[in-house]
Order: structure tokens, then sequence, then C-alpha cells
């Protein structure tokens, strides 16, 4: 009767990586490993999974390719796999560090977002009339007509900022609440939604 001795190697993908065009991709790079022999465990991370292409922006390794490579490297290895069953890769090419070139672009992007807020609020005060019902809620309060009531405009237009500010949890380096802000959360469902667009057309490419 012949008994084989079997390893349990447990593999937790990752979702998605960053690698540079024509990089040796290692299991390393994708996955953690865990294995009682740490002797094979560090063999293993280091196995070859892929080679990056140098003509492609992105590109996606499925999980029975690392399988197949372990397998390969020991076919008495009990593995079991964790996490995604394919990986996104992201090829990043090095740029270059042009720094006015994007302070520049960065101060243009704050001025364009800054002129569209300014008239998205004058737009939305003059369609709710808000400066006529400052004027009436200066009557009520005092029994005076003031066409500039300022000690209501003042205060409501430092609201204003005061009340984004908080809102979007960002007014403080030290956040009040350990809850993502509403910005975080549209910018997380966003990057979510355009990683699973790209692993569904990459892999149909």
């Amino acid at each position: 009767m012949i008994i084989i001795n079997t390893t349990k190697v447990f593999i937790q993908t990752e979702p998605k990586i960053t690698m540079a065009p024509n990089q040796e991709v290692r299991i390393k790079h994708i996955a953690s490993v865990f294995s009682t022999d740490s002797k094979k465990e560090n063999e293993i991370m280091e196995l070859k999974v892929h080679h990056m292409p140098h003509n492609k922006i992105n590109d996606v390794i499925p999980a029975l390719k690392i399988i197949n490579v372990i397998h390969k490297y020991d076919q008495n290895i009990d593995l079991r796999l964790i996490g995604n069953t394919e990986i996104l890769v992201n090829i990043q090419k090095e740029k270059d560090e042009r720094t006015i070139f994007t302070i520049i672009k960065t101060i243009l992007v704050c001025f364009i977002l800054f002129l569209g807020a300014g008239l998205a609020i004058i737009n939305f005060h003059a369609d709710v009339n808000m400066g006529e019902s400052l004027q009436i809620v200066y009557h009520m309060l005092t029994g005076e007509e003031n066409h500039k009531p300022l000690i209501l405009l003042i205060p409501y237009s430092l609201g204003i900022g005061a009340g984004m500010s908080v809102f979007f949890n960002h007014i403080f380096q030290k956040k009040w609440k350990k809850e993502p802000s509403p910005l975080e959360m549209e910018m997380f469902l966003y990057e979510k939604n355009m990683d699973d667009f790209i692993l569904d057309s990459t892999k149909h490419n």
C-alpha cells in the first residue's frame, strides 16, 4: 500500500494588481500563500505564472493558470484557492515626472471645478429666489424692511462652505467618523464598476 503525503497549500488571490510591461509575474505578485511546509511556501511564491505584454494596457490572469503552474511544480499538493477566479492586471508604464505641467493641470482643473460649483450655486439661488426669501425672514424676525440683510447673508454664505466640508468629512486631517465620506463611496463604486468592465472587455479581446 502506497501512502502519498500531500501538503495543504492555501492561495488567496488579489482582485487587481499593477505591473510593468515585459515583467515576469510570480505568484507572490498576485496572491498570498500559506502552507504548513514553509520551504514549499517560499518556492511556490517564486513560481512564474505570466509574462506581461508590452503592447497592452490591461491583462487578465485566470486562477486556473495558478493551479496549473503549482501542479506542474508538485502534483502532491492539496491546493485550496480563496478569492477571485480572475486577476485584473493594470500594465503601467513609467511616466516622466513633469512637475510644472502637473501643477498647471491641477490649477486649471481646480479653477474649472470652482467656476462650475459657483455657477451651480448661483443658478440654484436664482431659481428659488433666495435673496427675497432672506428678506422675508429678516422682516419676520425684526419687523423691518432690508433689501440687503447682511446679518443673514454672511452667515448663510459661510454656512454653505462649512456644511459642504463637514458633509464630505474632509475639513480636518483626522476625521470625526471612521465611516467613508459620500465622495469616497462614489469613487469606490466607480472604480469597482470600471474594474469589472475592464475585466470583462479584456477577457473577450
